[in-house]
Parts: structure tokens; C-alpha cells; sequence
């Protein structure tokens, strides 16, 4: 024998049977903005390369390699870069994340280190 369902419970059947006829609509100033927002962001993570490059630095310095490399994708393709930056965001916003998460605090205990022993007495077997 079923039993009817209360209120409550035919509230909860409504909104399941409806969540997946309930999409949000894109709104085409959305992808205006998000590709305004990319560039400018693009933008501005190159000043901050620059900042990080030494002046005097030689050919293989990584610093200036990845600077060097940056402003040839955004010559030779900016749709590229600013993908290629949102990955970059994406991977330090997650390294931010796990780093302050729960396991952080349970840290592994560190190995003992190789430096100096106990000086104690040796036994001769």
C-alpha cells in the first residue's frame, strides 16, 4: 500500500522533474564581456611578466624565455594566449586551493636530516 505524498514531498517531486527544463539563457553581452574581460586580463598579465625580468638577463634565462614566449603568442596568436593564460589561472588557483585545504595541516613529518649524528659509543661485533 503507497502512501500519498505530503506537500513537502510534492514540492520536492516539482523542482526534480523541473531542474532539468530550467536552464539559465546566455545572454550574448555575457560573451562580449568575458572576451573583454580575457583581454584585458591577458594585458595585464604581461606587465606583470615584465616585471619579472631582469635586464641584464642572458639567452636562457627562464624569466625571460617565458616573457619572450608569451609576447610571441600574443603576436602570433592572441585567442591562443588568453586560453593558454585561464589554464595557467585555472592551475594556480587550484595549487592556492590544495595548499590551504585540510591536508596542509596535516603535514607529512619531515625526514631526519643527514647532518650531524649523536656522538655515542661504538660497538664492535
Amino acid at each position: 500500500m503507497s502512501r500519498a505524498r505530503g506537500p513537502l514531498g510534492r514540492l520536492v517531486d516539482e523542482f526534480a522533474g523541473d531542474a532539468a527544463s530550467r536552464a539559465y539563457p546566455e545572454l550574448p553581452a555575457l560573451d562580449d564581456f568575458r572576451k573583454i574581460w580575457s583581454g584585458l586580463r591577458a594585458e595585464s598579465q604581461l606587465r606583470q611578466t615584465l616585471e619579472y625580468v631582469p635586464r641584464n638577463a642572458g639567452p636562457l634565462n627562464s624569466n625571460a624565455l617565458a616573457h619572450r614566449s608569451i609576447e610571441l603568442m600574443r603576436e602570433l596568436s592572441p585567442g591562443y594566449l588568453r586560453h593558454f593564460l585561464s589554464y595557467v589561472d585555472d592551475l594556480a588557483w587550484m595549487e592556492r586551493v590544495t595548499a590551504a585545504g585540510p591536508s596542509a595541516e596535516k603535514a607529512a613529518p619531515q625526514a631526519a636530516s643527514i647532518g650531524k649524528r649523536a656522538k655515542g659509543k661504538r660497538v664492535r661485533r
